[in-house]
Parts: C-alpha cells; structure tokens; sequence
C-alpha cells in the first residue's frame, strides 16, 4: 500500500504545482472523460474477469483510492504537456512515452498487489494505452471545438 500512497502524493502533487497550460472547463471535462471511459472499460473486463484492484468482485475504498487518486491527476499530466502546436512526429512520441510509462507503471502495480491479472496481460494493456490516450486527445479537441462552436 506504501506505493499505491506514494504514487498518489507524487502524481497530484506534480498535477496541481505544474503550470497550468488549459483552461479549468478543459481539465474537468477531460477528467470526467476519462474516468467515465474507465469505468466503462471496467465494466467489460470485469465480465470477463480480466483484471482489477485489490479483491475481484469488490468495490472497495481502496479501488477508489487508485480510480480517484491516479486517474484524474494523470489525465491533468497528459493532456496538460500534450504537444499540440508541435509536429505529428513529436505526438506520436509524447503518446509512446505515456504509453511505455503507464505499461511500466502497471507492472509495477502489479508486483506491488493492488492491481490483478487474470484473463489479461501486460502486452494488452500496452496495446490499448496508445488508444486510450489518442481518445483522451481526440476528447480534448471536442471540448475546444464545443467551446469555440458556442462563442459563434
């Protein structure tokens, strides 16, 4: 548990210190976004059993700590350091590297036990993490057009 509290404290104290580069709106939405997307995802490998935290078939506090705890300050990292105004070369790498980070990032869960395989593994998760963070983009760029569209 010392590591799931660690990567807690270091994941949200880096979201809220760093300098913020988007407007409130965006993060919310993009937060709710994701952990809506989470949840989701959660809801079909949980019918299959194929991954989890902590005990399967429980929702816990301690699942919460991790849904709550690192979803949403991560989201806050990647969308807030995403290169938009830089080449596609330069994004395809930035989505690689979170890719790779998170994959390592679960591996380690994994060791640490809060986090379970079952009907799953590590090479799925790395994968759908590039997926997962082009939606996360795709979902940022909605929100901005949504937000320009209502100006006109």
């Amino acid at each position: 548990m010392l590591f799931l509290y660690v990567s807690i404290v270091l994941f949200n104290m880096t979201a809220f210190l760093m300098k913020k580069k988007l407007r409130p709106i965006e993060y919310y939405a993009s937060i709710f976004w994701g952990l809506f997307n989470a949840e989701l995802a959660d809801r079909f490998t949980d019918k299959y059993n194929m991954y989890g935290f902590f005990e399967p078939y429980f929702i816990e506090a301690k699942s919460l700590l991790v849904i709550l705890g690192i979803y949403p300050a991560a989201t806050m990292l990647i969308i807030n350091w995403y290169p938009f105004n830089r080449p596609l070369i330069n994004k395809l790498y930035y989505i690689l590297f979170w890719s790779v980070f998170s994959t390592l990032y679960e591996w380690l869960c994994l060791k640490m036990g809060f986090l379970y395989h079952k009907n799953w593994n590590i090479w799925l998760s790395a994968i759908s993490y590039p997926f997962l963070y082009a939606l996360l983009i795709g979902n940022l760029k909605l929100i901005r057009w949504l937000e320009h569209k209502k100006k006109a």
